[in-house]
């Protein structure tokens, strides 16, 4: 949960936060991740609190501050647009463009690892067999055609930046007589940039906020508070919704193993859809002092969110761009054009399936909180309240393609549910010992009325379905739920220095309202997807024993032991009958998770030269769900998908450190010039994070019974802040420098691959352990690599390949080292001398530098975030 000045600020669509305030309207900021008293509802992991500025009633102050970055590509090695990369090479290099990359000039390695092309003479024939003149090239004018259509350069050419202003005080003229009438208005823009462009260049976010505080009496305070945001990016479904690419990681995923579309990502910007997103919050809070042992807030908030995604500006086709002496092409591939239309080589489209994704979905809602605290004796507080939500939920979303719409579905739904909380907790304090016990009550009424269905019946669910014929199905009025959440906070001193506490609570969070209510469609009516608007909540029942303990006035040892259980996590099963007719995914709650592990923070909190703190965490998790996860009308396909489908991942640790290290100067540190210690008050903070790899399931050949079975690297980094401040008067100047991945280390993405063969080729050229390769039903060569292993830098592929016997090959290639199964000889054949033994010291330099590993083939996206340097400025002042 994420709340400004309590407004909590979560998407009641997506039950995702809305953040993004400006920094410079932060006075405080708070995060728990544990032990939430009652008053905290819908929230199951964390709470973030913010405090916001109010202005000063008597003078003005302010903040403005500047982040920038340079230009830079946000991954390593060439890129996808240089005419040697993946995509490029076989369509420039001479020694295949002409007349193909299957022409005797590439060995099969080199095929493999780059797209197959028949060569530009073969393009040429084509477009002087068929009957349109007007397209007639000529192998070099073919080429000029590709390279046009494919001029695009997604590398980044803008900054990422952010830029930060606040400022605040008295209202002008109207402050004494409103009450200290004050306020503070914040601006904030960011840009970050893509790791390449797409229908836009980068995720651009702009917010403001404006605060208003008056004091109606001595004992009385009204805030006002009017929050507006934008955020500008690039969608990430195909079919609406409220996701959007957000990180490098996101748009590496859309280009890792997606088959025939890849060319189409990277070369166009019009595969995925454009998306804006306004957000605006209006929100009123009184305070009011009863008397010294009490008071009460009231808070009234109004939120509306706007969704607009849609294709972008249509394509202007007129001809007036001479590739060519008198050959003249339209604006391909800018612009978006929903019919097929084709490169000239034919590897990706121009036009057609592209830009499917619409939303022009509204939400709104309506809420009022109250809570009152009392000191009801030396020993016990009390504080109860309530908060009623309403939500007017209008989602307009789904797929739209000009050219296949039989491929399209929408989802078209109004609905306004409605959700009241109530809690009571007693705050108990005695001689040091704290426990904090509360409940928490919620009332979720989906406010409407839903459908009455076999759940394989053929007249709802199939593309027998007629919109006019919706009457004759039953529906029935839904029921509100109603349930419980206890929590309890203890905390017990056992010496001056030294605590032990005891957190459980049980915490529940919405559903995805755009699902509960969700009834997806394809263009013949056929259901995809199925909504339950009376789904339970998320539960999480979470314990947690720790340990603090405080010596020499500087240092803090942290330990706890924690376990939480989570269940009815929102899921989809699928439903298929015996006919294949009926086939859907309806929403359910069957997912569980356990997470349990113990964590261990050392802490330097004061000194002169250093603090910070270390911390590791061991933890385990365990994940499945109840039931089936498909259902079949037919009971044999039943049984077999029963027989084939574990229930629950097999549990594996993961164990992590992360650290923040400061290592400063004192304030009147160095000689003193012009009245500044140009030596003080440095700061350099250095962040690093090393996390064990995660474990996967490699099973290339089905082999039954096996199931997470391998892991990753661990992978690990550092990052860096180096900042200086000057004050002179009442101005503060901040210089600063942020540099992430501070020794370019290079941790491996796990993406990169073309497709499947790509990724087996890989992951069996890794010399692994026979207990993790031994049973995989393939010949592996023993050794300790793991994935994430790579080769060194610069080093050529030398594959090496087990064979029953050498002398059975009948077209051998110089390349690889050949391991002899007949004579258990690692042997190399030339045209020169046949058959030879591999040479010991050739041997150990292709160990040594892992030449033998067949990396990804796009190797431009297999290690992402190289080092990226922000500098700032920042500058305070108080009139």
């Amino acid at each position: 949960m994420y709340a400004i000045d309590g407004i909590v600020m979560n998407d009641e669509r997506t039950s995702e936060p809305t953040t993004g305030i400006p920094l410079s309207a932060i006075q405080d900021i708070s995060v728990q991740t544990g032990g939430f008293g009652a008053e905290y509802r819908n929230v199951r992991s964390g709470v973030i609190n913010v405090v916001t500025k109010e202005g000063n009633p008597d003078r003005y102050s302010g903040t403005i501050s500047f982040r920038n970055s340079p230009p830079t590509q946000k991954h390593f090695g060439i890129s996808p647009y240089d005419k040697d990369s993946f995509w490029n090479r076989p369509y420039f290099d001479d020694d295949v463009c002409w007349t193909g990359t299957n022409n005797g000039n590439w060995d099969e390695y080199t095929q493999r690892q780059y797209p197959t092309f028949d060569g530009w003479n073969s393009v040429s024939q084509q477009t002087l067999a068929d009957n349109n003149p007007i397209n007639d090239l000529a192998p070099s004018g073919a080429q000029k055609l590709f390279t046009w259509e494919n001029r695009k350069n997604g590398a980044i050419s803008l900054p990422d930046y952010n830029i930060d202003a606040g400022f605040g005080g008295p209202v002008p003229l109207l402050s004494k007589k409103l009450g200290n009438l004050r306020f503070f208005a914040s601006f904030r823009s960011e840009h970050d940039a893509y790791l390449y462009q797409v229908s836009r260049p980068g995720l651009n976010k702009v917010s403001s906020l404006i605060k208003l505080t008056s004091d109606l009496s001595r004992s009385m305070k009204l805030s006002f508070s009017y929050i507006t945001g934008e955020l500008q990016a690039t969608t990430l479904s195909r079919g609406g919704g409220a996701s959007y690419m957000n990180d490098v990681w996101d748009l590496a995923s859309q280009v890792n193993m997606r088959g025939f579309t890849m060319p189409w990502r990277l070369f166009t910007d019009i595969y995925w859809s454009p998306s804006t997103v306004e957000n605006a919050t209006t929100a009123m809070k009184l305070t009011h002092q009863l008397s010294e042992r009490s008071f009460y807030e009231v808070l009234v908030k109004f939120d509306e969110k706007n969704y607009h995604t849609w294709h972008g500006a249509r394509r202007d086709t007129t001809r007036d761009n001479e590739i060519l002496e008198g050959y003249y092409v339209d604006d391909s591939p800018e612009g978006f054009w929903g019919s097929p239309y084709f490169s000239v080589d034919g590897r990706f489209a121009l036009g057609g399936a592209v830009s499917t994704a619409r939303d022009t979905s509204i939400i709104r809602s309506f809420t009022i909180k109250t809570d009152i605290t009392s000191q009801y004796n030396r020993t016990n507080q009390i504080k109860a309240g309530m908060e009623f939500v309403y939500n007017d939920l209008d989602l307009q979303f789904g797929s739209r393609n000009e050219f296949l719409p039989e491929g399209n579905y929408w989802t078209s739904m109004t609905q306004q549910p409605y959700r009241l909380s109530m809690y009571a907790q007693d705050k108990l304090e005695h001689q040091g010992f704290v426990a904090i016990a509360g409940l928490n009550l919620d009332f979720v009424d989906p406010n409407g009325e839903w459908y009455v269905l076999d759940v394989y019946d053929e007249q709802f669910y199939s593309s027998n379905y007629s919109p006019e014929q919706d009457d004759q199905f039953q529906k029935e009025n839904l029921k509100g739920d109603i349930s419980l959440s206890p929590r309890l906070a203890i905390s017990h001193p056992i010496t001056e220095v030294s605590k032990l506490y005891f957190n459980y609570g049980h915490y529940q969070q919405m559903p995805i309202a755009q699902d509960l209510y969700r009834i997806r469609r394809g263009n013949n009516n056929e259901v995809i997807n199925m909504g339950d608007p009376v789904l339970p909540m998320a539960k999480t029942i979470s314990y947690e024993l720790g340990y603090d303990h405080a010596f020499k006035d500087m240092y803090l040892i942290h330990l706890s032991a924690y376990y939480k259980d989570i269940l009815d996590q929102q899921d989809y099963t699928e439903y298929i009958s015996a006919n294949s007719k009926v086939i859907y995914y309806q929403l359910t709650s069957n997912s569980y998770e356990d997470i349990r592990g113990f964590e261990l923070e050392l802490a330097k909190i004061r000194g002169d030269w250093i603090t910070g703190q270390v911390n590791y965490e061991y933890r385990v998790n365990t994940s499945g769900y109840f039931g089936v996860k498909k259902y079949f009308e037919n009971p044999s396909e039943q049984r077999y998908y029963i027989l084939k489908n574990p229930k629950q991942s097999k549990p594996r640790p993961t164990p992590r450190i992360k650290s923040v290290i400061d290592l400063h100067t004192p304030l009147q540190f160095g000689p003193k010039i012009a009245g500044q210690y140009l030596l003080g008050d440095w700061h350099i903070n250095v962040l690093s994070y090393w996390r064990t790899g995660s474990w996967f399931t490699y099973n290339p050949n089905n082999v039954p019974g096996i199931e997470y079975n391998v892991q990753y690297k661990d992978n690990y980094s550092f990052d860096l802040k180096l900042a200086k401040s000057i004050q002179v008067g009442r101005v503060r100047l901040k210089l600063y420098a942020d540099v992430y991945n501070v020794f370019n280390i290079k941790n491996f993405s796990g993406y990169g691959f073309e497709d499947g063969y790509d990724y087996n080729y890989y992951m069996q050229s890794l010399h692994m352990s026979d207990g993790v390769a031994g049973d995989l039903g393939y010949s592996n060569f023993t050794g300790r690599d793991k994935p994430g292993d790579v080769r060194d830098e610069g080093v050529d592929f030398v594959p090496m390949e087990w064979v029953a016997n050498v002398e059975t090959i009948s077209t051998p290639s110089e390349r690889p080292i050949y391991f002899d199964g007949a004579t258990s000889l690692y042997m190399q054949w030339s045209q020169d001398n046949g058959w030879t033994e591999v040479n010991n010291t050739y041997y150990d330099e292709v160990i040594n530098t892992k030449a033998y590993i067949d990396m990804p083939n796009l190797s431009h996206f297999v290690f992402l975030n190289p080092r990226d340097i922000f500098f700032g400025i920042s500058l305070s002042y108080d009139f």
